[in-house]
């Protein structure tokens, strides 16, 4: 949440994520403070951290920097490069949490150390990507847009098509493992084998809270469970399946035709449709990152906090640079 106060610029995740630990305040305002680097390669450091969840930001290098940012990002290779690095780095943090699961379930405390370590510098870069998606220019490009159709209402439908996520939504999407899962079971499969198997790909995803601080409620396997077998006693447990199916086929072929119609109304002047293609990439991924990294993060925490159960550690005092140093501290 950012306000502005006496030149400042204020992001307070105290506000916005009140039942936030010490550790997910620290992801959040370190990525911050670092999201010029990882996007633009530039070390100006976005604010200054006042305490745990506040960063306070001088407006002249709030507006200094945005402006740089929307000038990065309208060259289409420059946008595809940020997108690229940001992939890479989804793709190294899953690695390396892939890494550390299979050690704590091997014990090699060590090992779930350096895991740790290499997943919390990608999870960092996954962060300083993500959380500036409020700072993209979207007014600019609306307004772009406005003088491509000659018209604002196309700008802001072309807009909103253009900015729905490409992937079935993190929830969607675990709603549509639960469906696989209760087919299986009427189908003959063992449910405590499945429940299990659910829990761990799904279980951090349901419940309140952080799973930083304690187990989400379907991390047990016998809590998923009476989900799974619930929905495999109904009638038709396919018929959502069939739904969301359709809805996702509606929204690609309206985000298809818009980008279509952008190109099209670009198409004879060079750089409008080099812009065109910037705002494509841009928003295609991050309508998209928040799913995404929304799973990442559950995940991470979840790791985190298990491997401080083993290693009795207060996963509520863990910071970043406790992590970013656990492989040699291990």
């Amino acid at each position: 949440m950012d306000t502005l106060w006496r030149r400042l610029v204020v992001q307070d995740y105290e506000i916005s994520r009140p039942a936030s630990t010490r550790l997910e305040f620290d992801l959040y305002t370190t990525s911050l403070i670092a999201w010029p680097a990882v996007w633009m390669n530039d070390p100006t450091p976005y604010g200054v951290l006042r305490r745990p969840g506040i960063v306070d930001i001088d407006q002249t290098v709030h507006e200094k920097l945005v402006e740089q940012l929307a000038a990065h990002l309208a060259d289409p290779a420059r946008a595809q490069a940020v997108v690229a690095r940001a992939v890479g780095d989804r793709g190294r943090a899953t690695a390396a949490l892939t890494r550390a699961e299979r050690a704590l379930t091997d014990g090699a405390t060590a090992k779930v150390g350096a895991a740790l370590s290499d997943a919390t510098a990608a999870f960092l870069r996954v962060m300083s990507t993500h959380i500036v998606n409020w700072l993209l220019p979207e007014a600019q490009w609306e307004s772009f847009l406005a003088r491509l159709f000659n018209d604002e209402g196309r700008a802001r439908a072309c807009m909103l098509a253009l900015s729905t996520p490409a992937e079935t939504g993190h929830l969607l999407a675990a709603h549509q493992d639960v469906v696989q899962a209760a087919l299986a079971v009427k189908d003959g499969a063992g449910l405590e084998t499945t429940a299990t198997g659910l829990a761990v790909r799904i279980g951090t995803l349901y419940g309140e809270g952080t799973p930083a601080a304690r187990a989400m409620p379907y991390e047990d396997p016998a809590q998923i469970a009476v989900l799974v077998e619930t929905l495999a006693a109904s009638s038709d447990p396919e018929a959502e399946f069939r739904q969301i199916a359709l809805a996702r086929e509606r929204t690609a072929r309206l985000r298809e035709a818009w980008e279509t119609a952008a190109l099209l109304a670009a198409a004879g002047d060079q750089q409008a449709v080099a812009s065109v293609r910037a705002i494509v990439t841009i928003l295609s991924w991050a309508c998209d990152s928040e799913e995404r990294r929304k799973v990442l993060r559950h995940s991470y925490l979840s790791v985190v906090r298990r491997w401080c159960q083993g290693a009795n550690l207060d996963p509520a005092a863990l910071t970043t640079v406790d992590l970013l140093t656990a492989g040699a501290a291990s």
